[in-house]
């Protein structure tokens, strides 16, 4: 759990390293194929053509580490993490690049950032949510996430 006074203190560094995460997937990453770009579409993304992909070995933490750490006590990014959709960025990790659930999932999450208004806006909605909840476990964005890429796949399961 993170308490309010940490929440505020972290949540500058956090929009911080959110952009600077986002500025390099932008400039190194790949624009989307044909699949993900309507996948995106599906997702509620807005400009499907400003999102760029970048595939990782491992979802890269902050550099503070008063940030890293609450990252990963509050299970945001952790060793496990496969994909991350923040700003226009997609970041995957390379064997969980078929998963084609989580990467709609954070297709979610990149429409949502369109919805906020841009990254630093959705950042503080995303956290400001999760700081809401038990345990910092999940709020309603991620629900959303969840709940969205669940049916596109149930929807296209099922046809």
């Amino acid at each position: 759990m993170v308490d309010q006074e940490t929440f505020k203190d972290l949540l500058p560094l956090a929009c911080e390293w959110a952009k600077k995460l986002e500025e390099f997937v932008r400039g190194h990453g790949h624009p989307l194929g044909p699949t993900h770009a309507w996948d995106a579409h599906l997702a509620g993304v807005q400009d499907c053509a400003r999102i760029r992909v970048l595939v990782v070995d491992r979802i890269p933490l902050p550099e503070d580490p008063k940030l890293a750490e609450a990252a990963r006590r509050v299970r945001i990014i952790t060793e496990d993490t496969r994909c991350m959709g923040l700003g226009h960025a997609l970041i995957v990790r390379g064997d969980a690049w078929n998963d084609r659930e989580l990467i709609l999932h954070n297709l979610v999450h990149i429409a949502q950032g369109e919805r906020a208004g841009g990254l630093e806006q959705w950042v503080h909605e995303y956290l400001g949510d999760r700081t809401n909840c038990p345990n910092f476990s999940i709020g309603s964005l991620e629900e959303e996430a969840r709940r969205i890429a669940h049916e596109i796949c149930a929807a296209e399961a099922a046809a």
